[in-house]
């Protein structure tokens, strides 16, 4: 981009805790839009919503909770991370001239000084996506 642009601009974007935050929902939605096979899609689900956790202090151990979110950041071969690369496919800049380059729950904008699109429009995008697919604990 420098070499047919005078300046970049580069954000770096962190979800916090993306994987803690997958909602269940959005993510077959979002399986069903890539035309993955339903029964692919069904195992998935039956994996992620099967899950339940307590919480162990000292001698005491609370009552078991279902997992409504999240997906295993850590699971074996890559599957979260593989998970969260689907649910995110379609965050996408705004300005064909800008980039998007994402690596788990991290993004890289990168905006040309030819876009037309400024930064905090394209981050405001950012942002609104992060809100409509529930990326917060909050949501």
């Amino acid at each position: 981009m420098l070499e047919t642009n005078q300046y970049v601009r580069c954000v770096l974007i962190d979800f916090s805790k993306a994987f803690d935050t997958v909602n269940h929902v959005i993510l077959a939605r979002e399986l069903f839009g890539l035309k993955v096979p339903v029964f692919i899609i069904q195992w998935i689900m039956s994996f992620l919503m099967n899950c339940s956790q307590a919480i162990k202090f000292g001698f005491h151990l609370s009552s078991m909770l279902p997992i409504k979110r999240s997906i295993a950041q850590g699971s074996g071969k890559g599957v979260g991370l593989t998970l969260f690369i689907m649910f995110a496919h379609d965050l996408k800049p705004l300005d064909i001239l800008n980039y998007l380059f994402k690596y788990a729950d991290d993004a890289t904008l990168l905006s040309s000084q030819r876009s037309k699109t400024t930064v905090e429009l394209e981050m405001t995008h950012v942002m609104n996506w992060a809100v409509e697919n529930k990326m917060s604990e909050f949501a």
